[in-house]
């Protein structure tokens, strides 16, 4: 390619060919990928899932939840379904640790273990206060403050454990409860830490008040959609350019009626996946009708994406 020196009369416009153009900026953003990549490899940054499944009894595995570690310490936990506490303990994560807890929704699949994760604290060495975030309630659901005070509070089913939620109390630290306006198609960002931003999204889960959530720490992402139907079609934006991006898979293709309302289907998975340009995908919230169906849901997912997809089971890491 012919560069002309400064202020000889030539024209870029007219010397650099349009293909040469587009290569380097292709080569550029590849580039730019890359190093992205390789930056975030560089920060010891995991997801480990602590429950794959989803409301039944019979499925064989906890209920949603996911920990994510950075440097051998759990920093930011995301659902509490049941089975997650004792996988938590499992795990060898330190509750001290935890610098912020993410609910997408109030479903008890996604929230029930809440209580035993606070009890069990009382058994840890934490000194530092906690806030739980998640949704503001709607018609069906209470705000997660709320939630929380019918929990914890000091008329709460736990109000035995109400020291953590009344703040002039004595406890060792105190639990407060952040609630995430759903406002339509509008992202609602906040530093966790210095190395921590936590990002959420209202999504459509039927009628029930529901968030998504991406985890932004040193240079790596993962996106959470938590349960959601798209029909918001709000997921791809937030997880633009995520490094994982966990995908519910409750529902096969062939789902019809009040299950459809609720999830998204593989194709779905698949178009949202490319849409966001995810690197890797990992499919969680398997049910009975969905667990043992791999081939047909990534046979749906590679019409729209030719990434990455692995399948969550209790305390893998990824």
């Amino acid at each position: 390619m012919l560069i002309p020196p400064i202020n000889s009369g030539y024209s870029y416009k007219r010397k650099i060919s349009l293909k040469a153009l587009l290569t380097l900026t292709l080569a550029l953003s590849i580039h730019s990928v890359f190093a992205q990549t390789q930056r975030c490899q560089q920060q010891d940054v995991t997801l480990q899932v602590l429950g794959s499944g989803g409301p039944e009894l019979s499925d064989g595995r906890a209920s949603a939840s996911y920990l994510i570690w950075h440097h051998n310490k759990p920093r930011v936990l995301i659902d509490a379904g049941p089975g997650s506490s004792v996988n938590f303990g499992a795990s060898g994560a330190n509750f001290a640790d935890l610098q912020a807890v993410l609910l997408t929704h109030l479903h008890v699949d996604h929230s029930a273990d809440l209580p035993a994760y606070v009890k069990g604290s009382y058994f840890t060495q934490r000194t530092n206060d906690l806030t739980i975030y998640g949704p503001s309630g709607n018609a069906l659901m209470p705000d997660t403050s709320a939630y929380l005070a019918s929990l914890l509070g000091n008329k709460g089913a736990f109000a035995y454990l109400s020291d953590y939620t009344d703040t002039s109390s004595q406890a060792a630290y105190h639990i407060k409860a952040h609630n995430i306006p759903l406002t339509p198609i509008k992202q609602h960002s906040q530093k966790v830490s210095d190395d921590i931003t936590i990002t959420a999204s209202p999504v459509h889960h039927g009628p029930v008040a529901a968030l998504a959530w991406r985890v932004d720490i040193d240079n790596c992402s993962i996106t959470f959609s938590g349960d959601m139907s798209n029909k918001n079609d709000t997921l791809a934006a937030l997880a633009k350019d995520s490094d994982i991006l966990v995908m519910h898979n409750a529902v096969p293709q062939g789902a019809t009626g009040a299950a459809i309302n609720l999830h998204m289907r593989p194709l779905d998975i698949g178009k949202i996946a490319n849409q966001a340009s995810a690197k890797t995908v990992v499919l969680s919230h398997f049910m009975n009708r969905t667990k043992n169906n791999n081939e047909m849901t990534l046979g749906y997912i590679r019409q729209n994406f030719a990434g990455e997809v692995k399948m969550a089971t209790d305390m893998a890491t990824f």
